[in-house]
């Protein structure tokens, strides 16, 4: 099999920051206690949707209030202070920097995440990973749109580029597009799904490599 391109999740896959974010949607709506459980349930089952998206929903469809302009930009002000800092302090998933190291001298690597452009741009910077990536794609890209576009700037066929996401939103994105996939478990399994998932990038690492016809090490 040969593989001429991986794209990486961000939250989740490189970073062990998903709780992050999940307890900033519970501090960010401490207001509304009464709904704090819908809020969590939408959140979680919603993971790659943009957070502006989000946040759109839960003041209209939850809260039964007007999101206009305003109201959103006063949300992500106070939402993006919560969580920026955390995550650049956050660990590594388990193997994920041996697996940029190690893919990015052969491999060009891409970043597709649900977060802010600028916001995850700044992040890796600040975590000094931007280097290994030739791309890197937030919102308002959509996952589906960054990996196809990304085909194209690399001249390659779905079925020689792989996905690791930790998401079933991941998974569709990547079996619509007939890319590999590959899962990272964390809050979310595949256990239901003939599909590749592991827990830490050491093992997603060796299955590329076998992948790939290389020694898994």
């Amino acid at each position: 099999m040969t593989i001429k391109t991986i794209v990486l999740d961000f939250d989740g896959v490189i970073v062990e920051s998903e709780e992050i974010k999940n307890q900033a949607f519970r501090d960010l709506f401490s207001n509304y206690p009464q709904y704090v459980d819908q809020i969590m349930s939408y959140h979680l089952a919603h993971k790659t949707t943009s957070r502006y998206d989000k946040f759109e929903y839960i003041v209209t469809h939850i809260l039964g209030e007007t999101c206009d302009e305003a109201r959103a930009s006063d949300i992500d002000s106070r939402f993006s202070p919560l969580i920026r800092q955390r995550i650049i302090e956050c660990s590594f998933v388990r193997g994920a920097e041996e697996f940029l190291e190690y893919f990015s001298t052969s491999l060009p690597l891409y970043l597709a995440s649900a977060t802010p452009q600028e916001e995850l741009e700044s992040i890796i910077k600040a975590r000094t990973i931007d280097s290994y990536f030739a791309g890197v794609y937030g919102n308002p890209w959509q996952k589906t749109d960054a990996i196809r576009q990304i085909l194209e700037l690399e001249c390659v066929s779905p079925d020689s580029a792989v996905y690791v996401g930790d998401t079933r939103d991941d998974y569709e994105v990547a079996e619509a597009l007939g890319v590999i996939f590959v899962g990272r478990t964390n809050q979310q399994t595949f256990d239901d799904l003939e599909i590749m998932a592991y827990s830490d990038l050491i093992e997603v690492k060796a299955c590329v490599q076998k992948m790939m016809g290389g020694a898994a090490y």
